[in-house]
């Protein structure tokens, strides 16, 4: 009986060993698929996953993986190309558009001075707001396909956030004043320096007030911490929660905007990614928030 108990015993611990061995084996099989399958996405490679092991079934996740991998890498790549090509058309269509239109906007302007008729000058200022409207669109499209491109360098330097802000607040003093809003400004009396692009940074904070002043309801508040992280916030009824988290979507726009490219906020996001910021927005009890640090 005895006898027979060791055999038992014995044979439970090879089987227990055995069973070990295969379990380290599979874990260093799977650690291996992971290594390779990261180095293939890195280096969109098409070289396939190949682990060491004899194992059927590891052979056969490590075969199907690489099918799913290259599939991924392949539409990464078709979508890469499709996105530099729409962006590229769109450069060569706006400075395509511009010198037409500034003829046109010319010409509109000595027939102004023509001597119309009442009728006329009505017409005439209808063609005039359209064309106005046709350069503020290829101008800010061709700012979106400059600010998406990696091919055009920002150019950084040590820039003073609270002096930038400042500024770029002053520019809308008059926008302010015509449409009735006392914004309240608290701006850290000290120097908040960082590393940006001022042009970049300048067109960012320009999107955001323009945007603000378009459709807020009557009221604008503006605060930056000593850390750097800025909050943008005023009452907008016109928005949800759901077109909120789309504001930075291109060519996104709320039913009411008028005279809106939907190109504004997805410029300033991409130059702030771009200068190794984040900025997003939240809307609560019918006030928007854009949260911006850099």
């Amino acid at each position: 009986m005895q006898t027979v108990l060791w055999c038992i015993a014995a044979a439970l611990t090879l089987v227990c060993a055995g069973l070990t061995a295969k379990i380290v084996l599979l874990r260093a099989s799977v650690r291996q698929i992971a290594e390779q399958a990261e180095e293939k996405l890195a280096e969109q490679s098409n070289a396939p996953i190949a682990p060491d092991s004899a194992d059927g079934a590891v052979r056969r996740l490590a075969r199907g993986l690489t099918q799913t991998l290259d599939k991924t890498i392949a539409l990464g790549r078709k979508y890469r190309e499709g996105d530099g090509e729409l962006k590229r058309a769109i450069t060569n269509v706006s400075h395509d558009l511009r010198t037409p239109l500034t003829s046109a906007a010319g010409y509109v302007g000595l027939l102004k001075k023509s001597g119309l008729s009442p009728k006329q000058s009505e017409y005439l200022s209808v063609v005039e707001g359209r064309i106005g409207a046709m350069k503020k669109l290829t101008d800010e499209l061709l700012a979106y396909s400059v600010a998406a491109s990696d091919e055009t360098e920002l150019d950084f330097c040590e820039i003073d956030l609270a002096a930038a802000l400042e500024d770029s607040l002053t520019q809308f003093y008059a926008a302010f004043e015509e449409r009735g809003i006392s914004p309240v400004i608290r701006i850290p009396e000290g120097k908040v320096m960082r590393v940006a692009d001022n042009d970049a940074l300048a067109r960012v904070f320009g999107n955001i007030i323009s945007n603000a002043v378009r459709y807020s309801d009557g009221d604008f508040c503006v605060e930056m911490k000593e850390n750097g992280e800025i909050l943008f916030e005023n009452s907008a009824s016109a928005l949800d929660e759901v077109s909120a988290k789309r504001l930075f979507d291109r060519f996104f726009t709320v039913e009411n905007a008028r005279g809106s490219t939907g190109l504004g906020l997805s410029i300033a996001k991409l130059f702030v990614e771009r200068m190794n910021g984040s900025i997003g927005a939240s809307w609560s009890e019918g006030r928007l928030c854009i949260r911006m640090k850099l």
